[in-house]
């Protein structure tokens, strides 16, 4: 008699929280699902049950339950309830590496608080997994993972061993045929044989000798309640199939060292698709998640921790609630009906807002040091770096050129903008209606600004001034109010009483002016420290300036980069780095047909891509010397849809105005664009394909932690074209051209590796398409979205900077940082009289080095540092802290540092991620 096949059973539910229905419809049904596991769980105590690896559905669940967190508790405890270690099951590629991490610290603390989480890297149904992601768990004690999706055919048995670029390593499980290979293996006693043989003809030789996983659950399922009598009542039958029912937790601690070794990302769509294109379905959920990211982790939290005041903790992990329920992978990759969609975008702009809030009074802190009528600008960044920033200031009418003075003396060029019209207000009108434009004025604001003095002229030419000086007047009665930028201490009840005993003596109509001090928008190029502050000054006069801005009717120049528009409206970028030779590129628009749906992209047969406008104009917005705008106006005629059965693209066209807003500052070797639309058809992709400089046989793209190279092609399989478009956070770098990016994007290299395209837009007009020509299996129901067509007003912003030599010695890394993270600005609001004044915060000196943290945790800073480069970095540290230790990614302190002059010096291998505490008591007061 041969020895019985032993299968371990996992019961288990994978809980999107939102997809093809609300959260709040899916809340209705965990909670249904939830009281009868718990009950099954109590019933038998041989029953186990894994929750998915997320604690958002036990929070969800005690939310509307709060009387069963004492059960959950309890069968945590026994070991018989497996949850976390996860938040929510994010999308890796969609967010940043920070939020992955906030993701799994947050979920950690959870399960703690329950009883303890799965000490795996539970990573069921993500749509890929990120290079880095062995490094984050095993940074966080964690040294086992479980995927599925993007494991490449390379992966011939169920255990691996999975390695980060750093070379962290995890032991991976793989899932073959998914999380739900065992849901159906005892729904019909009869066929349990049947179906466990099929079974292991399935995955058997991904197992050989060791016991088959059968994952017994899918999306939104329940065990049945009989699972326990059903296991009995079959092996009462039989003795061909031992099975025995597990946590999914219980089940890894006995698997077997891994032999094979895959290292980096998982992208593969050798087994299960890989569903790539969700980078570009609904591209404005991917901005707003960046837009909240960046407003928390480069502002909110590291201008807090260093200049704000306390008590805004609170604020922030509010903030991040909102993000880190946002990730969810079916929340932030788009892919799931408007409803969902909406309350998605809903949240990350409360996040945002929030985060942008906070940044706001931490730098109004900074700002109460520098006077009244000076102006302060913030860095974001941990280098002292110079930026182009907006000024509105006062400025006196006779001033006919206008610098900026630094806190050394120093003067640099001030661009003049616009000039705002001083008189807001002129008219005449009868007694009563004077008397009602005091009803205009709310406490002091008045017309978006401040009543800063008033004067009252009589007909008999004499007037009082707040209530005293005597003044020359007009023919007529006239009330003159001079309003401001700043807060005053007006107070209307005195002007009211003036007026009413002036009004007394008057019976004609009132002229009533209101007037405000001359003032100008300015662009300059100015200095401050790292995560510090500096005060600025308009002053009369002439300053200085390095590579200034030329600007012509077709083009941009500023010394180290020139951008041509041809007569086609294409864009040409050449830059020139001194001694090592020139790079060009040229880009334009290209649209074309989409019969896929929110997962996969697809072309309409007999696909012809339309890359000419009917006209393009040129227009001049800003002529330098600091900043040169350029507006490149064309119009396209589109198909307004796809043929019902993709044969082609709809006969019936719009024309549609395309505007690409093309910046170039003063110094920067890049490029800034915006392409702004008013996108009128439906079932098409938008993008902009630049030729290269160089042709490539590879991209360089940042990401969660790295810059992952990437090949022309990508493993494709099991039903789905292998379509090598990927995501890229920071930026793409490809023969010569690095793009920068302020959100996740997707780009892709054509065949010959002579040319990139970034999307701009995608438009499709369902969740899944049962049709899809490049997939086969169905990604979810068939659902229109028609929200996923993006209609209505449409812009999406990049940056183009050509190079030589790789994207190392280009420094792009920290091209990015400076074109992501703009400074901030704000007016003094400090007594008048005082120096300009400036402050460094915290500075970390190092080639590659990215700032991923930085938050205050009561007298203590917690910093966490990324070295994304192959070369490894020396980290010189340096702030207001007195104390140094290592930690993990939970944020547990370790080893203690060597701190000399308040500076702490690290050497970072290739990749490596750091996290330190650093002790940091706040300043009194």
């Amino acid at each position: 008699m041969t020895n019985p096949t032993d299968v371990v059973l996992v019961p288990h539910t994978h809980w999107d929280r939102e997809w093809y229905l609300p959260f709040q419809v899916f809340r209705v049904r965990l909670v249904e699902m939830m009281d009868r596991v718990l009950d099954q769980l109590e019933a038998d105590e041989r029953f186990r049950f894994t929750l998915d690896g997320q604690l958002a559905a036990i929070d969800d669940y005690l939310h509307i339950r709060p009387e069963a967190e004492p059960r959950i508790r309890r069968l945590v405890a026994g070991g018989r309830l497996a949850i976390g270690p996860w938040q929510v099951l994010l999308d890796q590629f969609l967010v940043s590496g920070e939020t992955i991490v906030r993701d799994l610290r947050l979920g950690w603390e959870r399960a703690r608080q329950l009883g303890g989480g799965m000490v795996v890297g539970y990573l069921p149904d993500m749509f890929g997994h990120v290079a880095q992601m062995p490094q984050i768990l095993r940074r966080a004690g964690i040294e086992r993972a479980v995927v599925w999706r993007g494991v490449p055919d390379a992966i011939d048995r169920h255990v691996f061993l999975w390695i980060s670029p750093d070379g962290s390593a995890v032991t991976a499980e793989y899932l073959p045929d998914g999380y739900g290979n065992g849901l159906s293996l005892l729904e019909r006693p009869e066929l349990a044989n049947e179906r466990l043989e099929a079974l292991q003809e399935q995955i058997g030789p991904f197992f050989g000798p060791d016991p088959l996983l059968a994952m017994c659950g899918a999306d939104h399922t329940t065990p049945a309640d009989d699972l326990m009598a059903r296991i009995d009542a079959f092996a009462a039958t039989q003795q061909r199939w031992r099975l025995r029912v597990e946590t999914l937790d219980d089940y890894l601690a006995g698997t077997p060292p891994a032999g094979t070794v895959w290292r980096g990302e998982l992208r593969s769509s050798a087994r299960a698709n890989q569903l790539m294109n969700v980078t570009s379905a609904r591209i404005d959920i991917k901005v707003a998640m960046a837009r909240a990211e960046r407003a928390l982790t480069r502002y909110a939290e590291p201008l807090g921790a260093l200049w704000g005041r306390p008590g805004y903790t609170p604020f922030l992990e509010l903030a991040w609630g909102k993000v880190i329920a946002s990730s969810a992978h079916d929340s932030i990759c788009g892919c799931s009906i408007d409803a969902v969609v909406d309350q998605v975008l809903v949240r990350l702009g409360e996040g945002a807002q929030i985060a942008e809030t906070v940044a706001e009074r931490a730098v109004g802190a900074l700002a109460a040091g520098v006077a009244t009528g000076h102006v302060m600008i913030a860095n974001p960044s941990p280098v002292g770096r110079r930026d182009v920033v907006e000024l509105r200031t006062s400025v006196p009418e006779t001033w006919r050129t206008v610098a900026i003075e630094l806190p050394d003396g120093s003067r640099t060029t001030a661009q003049d903008l616009a000039r705002e019209a001083p008189v807001h207000l002129d008219e005449i009108m009868p007694l009563d209606r004077a008397r009602e434009f005091f009803l205009r004025i709310h406490g002091t604001e008045l017309f978006g600004r401040h009543v800063r003095d008033w004067r009252i002229v009589a007909s008999t030419e004499t007037g009082t001034r707040d209530g005293g000086d005597e003044r020359a007047g007009a023919s007529g009665p006239r009330l003159e109010i001079e309003v401001a930028e700043d807060p005053s201490t007006f107070e209307l009840s005195v002007l009211q009483r003036h007026f009413d005993a002036a009004a007394a003596q008057e019976t004609g109509p009132w002229r009533v002016v209101v007037r405000a001090a001359p003032v100008r928008r300015l662009v300059a190029r100015v200095p401050a420290p790292a995560l510090g502050w500096s005060g600025l000054r308009v002053v009369e006069g002439e300053g200085t300036l390095d590579d200034p801005v030329s600007v012509g009717d077709r083009r941009l120049a500023n010394g180290r980069i020139a951008v041509d528009v041809t007569e086609d409206g294409s864009i040409r970028v050449d830059a020139m780095d001194a001694g090592k030779g020139r790079a060009a590129c040229v880009g334009r628009l290209v649209d074309e047909g989409d019969f896929g749906d929110t997962y996969n992209w697809a072309p309409t047969a007999h696909e012809r891509p339309i890359v000419a406008p009917l006209g393009t104009q040129v227009i001049v917005r800003e002529r330098g010397p600091v900043r040169g705008v350029l507006e490149v106006r064309s119009t396209y005629r589109w198909p307004l849809a796809a043929a019902p059965d993709g044969t082609g693209r709809s006969p019936e066209t719009a024309d549609v105005p395309i505007t690409t807003e093309l910046e170039l500052r003063a110094g920067e070797p890049f490029v800034r664009l915006r392409v702004v639309l008013d996108n009128s058809c439906r079932d098409h992709r938008l993008r902009f394909v630049a030729a290269l400089p160089l042709p490539a046989d590879h991209s360089s793209a940042e990401g969660q932690f790295a810059v992952v190279d990437r090949g022309l092609t990508i493993e494709g399989g099991h039903g789905e074209v292998g379509q090598a478009a990927f995501p890229a956070s920071a930026f793409v770098d490809a023969g010569g051209l690095a793009i920068l990016l302020p959100q996740v994007t997707e780009y892709q290299l054509d065949e010959d590796g002579r040319a990139i395209g970034l999307t701009i837009l995608r438009a499709t007009g369902y969740l899944s398409r049962d049709a899809n020509p490049y997939r086969r299996d169905p990604a979810g129901g068939q659902f229109e979205v028609p929200g996923a067509q993006c209609r209505g007003p449409w812009s999406l912003a990049f940056g183009l900077y050509p190079h030589s030599g790789s994207w190392v010695e280009a420094d792009v890394v920290g091209e990015a940082e400076r074109y992501r993270h703009p400074f901030m600005v704000a007016a003094g609001t400090g007594p008048a009289g005082g120096p300009l004044g400036a402050g460094e915060g915290l500075a970390v000196d190092g080639n590659g080095l990215t700032l991923s943290a930085l938050r205050r945790d009561g007298d203590w800073l917690e910093l966490r540092l990324a070295c994304e480069t192959p070369e490894g970095s020396v980290a010189l540290i340096r702030g207001p802290f007195l104390e140094a230790y290592e930690a993990d990614l939970l944020g547990n302190a370790g080893p203690r540092l060597p701190v000399q002059d308040r500076s702490v010096q690290l050497q970072l291998a290739p990749w490596e991620i750091r996290t330190l505490r650093l002790l940091a008591p706040r300043a009194p007061g």
